[in-house]
């Protein structure tokens, strides 16, 4: 036998098919409504009367449409009415008597109210007393009088389940203490309404119960209040457009977005949002985090982006950042962003790659943008370390944000006056520099760096950019994970190099051994003497540079080639040019090439103090180098008497012997593509007995090609023939006027 319905639930089941069947029904038709011959007082005022009843009622059910649309799915709750303080639904919902205790704040302006009594004689006491009255009451509904209107200032949940509720539903809701702001929410209800669908979802769930009757009666009270935020909401879900005062709607804290760093799309995660000013031109900041590296670990770091304000409404995909939710391809950009991000996993640490795209500038006081192309060193150790940089702190990768992270509450106007106005609303954050009082640099051994595994939902955030030094412009710069690549060693470069005797086999045995040799010996000073120094001398163009880059590429190793230009002419830049450039060598095992280094080598005399201190400084750094140094000169008689003991191994070069030349003839012919000259089988033994180093024939090449651009044919080898006569008495009438 089915048990009876208790008279409150089955009182509560009528109320609702009234609500809904109310809700179906049509206004008036013309024969309920009175007509003018049904009366002989009838005038205009009546009729006003009639359409004014009409449009109320209109209102009224255009109303409580809209609050079926925000309550779909939850059939059984019936939204209070606009001024009811839920007295009737009390007993329904099991409490003692109203649900509802509705304040109003009377503002007394320049003496025009008139007085009122009071029970007690200061306004402290009559405000606790007000508070003890209604302790029991659910809800506090303050109200402040506005434009000649009654409007919401804010609302105070003090029922225990209630309470239970929204502890369950705003769980992880960023920056929001609900304790710390005493359970009082106010206007636009932000978090209310980012959670109003969890709501639902959350009471739906629910047994029947007191649980569940506190939430009914939450979301009964709540409905009128947060209806046109909700549905706006909804709307710009549907149209994909928003007003500049309705964009916090859409950043719920920890939803998910997309940006750019330097023009490059990047996901961030939202931490928060708030209003801010900048030269009387307002905002909303969006405050997100991403995973960044710093060089020793991976970690959630902050930036900020502005969107500056509009009139109309805005396609939320053009903003400077929006959901990703309202992309039409979010899923291929997911997919997208996780690959990039295992990419950018995988260049934590060092690494040497080659690079052809775009860099941000580190070393200059505004982060600039250039192209970039060769061998870069991907390390952001080394940046730190060697540019005396403290590394950021990041937020561990498995914590939670910390409250102390922000520092304002949700959607709180923040005026920053003084700030300047960013042009793309991206602030980057790379300009702080401290210096670090830290030792020395590690090296490759010392490094103690967490290469932790990271989830596809961490990899979908990381950054686009990765901390590295450009070789070619000796510089440290953000480099984008897309445009790096993996080294393609030229193996053939000292295969093809061109050396007299048994110079070369020399150089690259004593750089073999010198790289696989695990001997601690040293100096009787620890520390000292541990380096290969190779000095290499001779004329022009017959490849002491090139010795060098072909061991580098043998040694598959990077080479950190620099000129004296590079080091500077004052002994405070040569000191700390030099010095940078030995420790980056130390840390990524590089090998060093110093070309034309004839200032520092030469012999020191009484005449020019400056240089001699020039010449101590190079000595002494290179005295405690434990890596490769090569060193090329082309005034071997002069060097120091203190340096020669310095040198390791001497290779001395000599003008190219005409077999030598014919060798370096047709490996650049080779190079630039054999089928492009027409040369016969004694053409190269012709040009060999030119009397021309390796850079002129490279540019007799060079320039043999840029003659015959236009013609479809080949290069003849009367050209090269003619190019190479002419440079050669060119080269003579030049040393005939030198003497």
């Amino acid at each position: 036998m089915p048990r009876p319905v208790p008279p409150i639930r089955r009182k509560r089941i009528i109320k609702i098919l009234m609500y809904h069947t109310m809700l179906t029904q049509s206004f008036p038709s013309s024969q309920e409504m009175p007509s003018s011959s049904s009366s002989s007082t009838s005038s205009e005022d009546s009729i006003e009367h009639v359409n004014g009843n009409s449009k109320a009622a209109a209102e009224e059910q255009a109303q409580k449409e809209r609050f079926v649309k925000v309550l779909s799915g939850t059939f059984d709750v019936v939204p209070l009415e606009r001024n009811s303080n839920g007295e009737s639904q009390a007993a329904e919902l099991g409490y003692s008597s109203r649900l509802v205790s509705k304040w109003y704040r009377h503002k007394c302006e320049y003496n025009s109210c008139p007085a009122r009594w009071a029970e007690f004689d200061n306004v402290d006491d009559e405000e606790a007393n007000l508070n003890a009255r209604v302790s029991s009451v659910p809800i506090i509904h303050r109200h402040a009088y506005v434009k000649r209107h009654w409007v919401t200032q804010s609302v105070t949940i003090q029922d225990p389940s209630m309470r239970q509720v929204l502890r369950s539903v705003l769980a992880k809701y960023q920056d929001l203490d609900l304790e710390l702001i005493n359970w009082t929410f106010e206007p636009p209800f932000m978090p209310l309404v980012h959670r109003w669908d969890d709501l639902k979802a959350y009471y739906v769930g629910l047994e029947a119960g007191k649980i569940k009757n506190a939430a009914s009666a939450l979301l009964a009270f709540l409905t009128p209040i947060v209806t046109s935020s909700v549905l706006s909401l909804s709307q710009t879900r549907q149209t994909g457009k928003v007003s500049f005062e309705d964009i916090w709607q859409i950043f719920p804290p920890s939803s998910v977005v997309l940006t750019r760093f330097y023009g490059v799309d990047v996901i961030c995660r939202v931490i928060k949002y708030k209003k801010v000013k900048c030269n009387n031109n307002e905002g909303w900041a969006i405050e997100m985090e991403f995973i960044d590296w710093n060089g020793e670990t991976s970690g959630w770091k902050t930036t900020s982006v502005t969107i500056w304000e509009y009139s109309g409404y805005r396609r939320v995909t053009g903003l400077p950042v929006f959901p990703i939710s309202f992309s039409t391809e979010e899923e291929k950009i997911r997919g997208a962003m996780i690959e990039r991000g295992h990419k950018w996993a995988s260049l934590r640490g060092y690494h040497f790659k080659i690079v052809n795209g775009t860099k941000i500038l580190l070393e200059t006081k505004e982060p600039q943008q250039r192209p970039v192309s060769g061998k870069v060193c991907v390390d952001a150790y080394a940046y730190y370390k060697s540019c005396n940089i403290v590394k950021p702190s990041l937020r561990p990768v498995a914590a939670a944000i910390s409250k102390s992270d922000a520092t304002s509450d949700e959607g709180e106007n923040s005026p920053e006056e003084n700030d300047p106005l960013p042009s793309d609303g991206f602030k980057a954050d790379f300009t702080a520099v401290q210096v670090d009082t830290n030792s020395k640099a590690k090296g490759p051994a010392d490094r103690c760096e967490e290469l932790h595994d990271l989830s596809d939902e961490e990899l979908l955030m990381t950054t686009p950019w990765m901390k590295g030094f450009d070789l070619k412009s000796k510089s440290f710069c953000e480099l984008n994970v897309s445009d790096l690549h993996d080294m393609q060693w030229n193996d053939q470069a000292f295969e093809k190099l061109v050396l007299p005797g048994g110079e070369k086999d020399l150089a690259w045995t004593f750089v073999e051994n010198k790289s696989q040799s695990t001997s601690d010996f040293d100096d009787f000073v620890a520390e000292k003497g541990r380096g290969l120094i190779i000095l290499m001398f001779g004329p022009p163009g017959v490849g002491k540079t090139f010795t060098a880059e072909a061991v580098a590429e043998k040694s598959r190793v990077p080479l950190y080639s620099m000129s004296a230009g590079d080091l500077g002419t004052a002994p405070s830049e040569v000191e700390k040019a030099l010095g940078r450039a030995l420790e980056l060598c130390r840390m990524w095992n590089a090998m060093l090439l110093l070309d034309e280094a004839d200032v520092f080598l030469g012999e020191r005399t009484n005449e020019s103090l400056a240089r001699n201190e020039l010449v101590s400084i190079f000595l002494r750094e290179l005295e405690y180098y434990q890596g490769i140094l090569f060193l090329t000169t082309n005034r071997i008689r002069s060097i120091d008497n203190a340096f020669q003991s310095r040198v390791d191994l001497f290779l001395p070069y000599h003008d190219l012997t005409s077999e030598a030349r014919k060798q370096v003839w047709e490996n650049f012919i080779n190079r630039a593509g054999r089928d492009k000259f027409d040369l016969a089988d004694d053409s190269l033994d012709k040009l060999s007995m030119l009397k021309l180093n390796g850079r002129e024939i490279k540019n007799l090449i060079k320039s043999a090609q840029l003659l015959s651009m236009k013609e479809s044919g080949k290069v003849p080898v009367e050209r090269l023939v003619l190019l190479a006569n002419k440079r050669v008495e060119a080269l003579k009438e030049l040393d005939t006027d030198e003497h």
